[in-house]
């Protein structure tokens, strides 16, 4: 993939980039759950970019011989805060308690989000009438899959319900990340760019990891980490960070941003299928109503009639 945005890319390389953020991200949310049934949040997001940051730094770096300086590292670690140890962190420690189905149908709703931020804090388009109705969709569909879980609490001392806040308020703070990401300022070589962003978020989360054990003296034990979550960390590293997440951001420079949300079409289906296939999570009734809402949310809010 190009690394710049002087050439135009070549419509088989954002067809393969297209594809891999809408497939694996969907993946990912089944991964997530396995990873944290033995391995904690924190840790196993610290590593998980820690490792998949600095792979991809050291290759880069001795493929391009590419120089980085300090002001780059410094825009690295704010670009980083947001999407890596604040948003990963939420739906990491969510999913203890909220299904990866349920998980990945709220945070669909993320080109809500992509409309509303960037249209008052990055300049962007004012929504239209179509943005107008797909937020009121979007945010039903939400109520539907909340309300129509069987085995949902959702009173107002619920975890159940404090979670599901919490993803909403992780996908605030992923959107405003990948606005942030966006600056050039962090590194002109997007993948090189990638890694530090997660080389930077990954080591804040193994510091706020140090912060946990130190006040509960629980510190995590490679000993009790089961064959199944080290498995789903080593594809979460590799697939669902390093090509994923580049992928995404190379997208994110050459496309425009509401273009980039569409894979919200696809994860969610992707989700909900593998986890019902291997996670063995039901489907209930809000989730056949609350998906094609959700789905038909964001359809309208990246219509574009030209």
């Amino acid at each position: 993939m190009q690394t710049t945005t002087n050439a135009k890319p070549s419509r088989f390389t954002l067809i393969l980039a297209y594809a891999i953020v809408y497939i694996i991200w969907g993946s990912t949310y089944l991964g997530i759950k396995f990873t944290v049934e033995t391995i904690p949040p924190f840790f196993s997001g610290g590593i998980r970019f820690l490792a998949a940051g600095l792979i991809l730094f050291t290759f880069r770096k001795f493929q391009t011989g590419a120089k980085t300086t300090l002001k780059n590292w410094i825009y690295a670690f704010w670009a980083g805060l947001l999407p890596f140890t604040i948003t990963y962190g939420l739906v990491t420690m969510a999913e203890l308690i909220v299904p990866s189905s349920i998980a990945a149908l709220i945070i669909s709703v993320e080109p809500v989000w992509f409309c509303l931020i960037g249209w008052f804090f990055f300049g962007g388009a004012r929504p239209t009438k179509f943005n107008v109705i797909a937020l009121v969709l979007g945010f039903a569909g939400v109520a539907f899959l909340v309300l129509g879980d069987p085995n949902a609490d959702i009173s107002m001392e619920s975890r159940y319900l404090f979670w599901v806040v919490m993803i909403l308020i992780s996908n605030l703070c992923w959107v405003f990340g990948a606005f942030i990401s966006r600056n050039p300022k962090i590194h002109t070589d997007t993948f090189l760019s990638s890694g530090m962003q997660m080389f930077c978020g990954g080591a804040m989360m193994m510091l706020v990891q140090m912060v946990i054990s130190s006040f509960t003296g629980e510190y995590p034990d490679p000993a009790t980490f089961s064959m199944r979550s080290m498995g789903a960390l080593v594809y979460l590293i590799i697939f669902g960070s390093i090509v994923a997440y580049s992928a995404f951001l190379w997208l994110m420079r050459v496309e425009p941003p509401n273009r980039v949300a569409t894979h919200t079409f696809v994860n969610p289906i992707i989700a909900i299928f593998l986890g019902w296939l291997l996670g063995g999570e039901s489907i209930h009734m809000g989730m056949l109503i609350g998906t094609p809402l959700i789905i038909f949310s964001v359809i309208l809010m990246v219509w574009d009639p030209r």
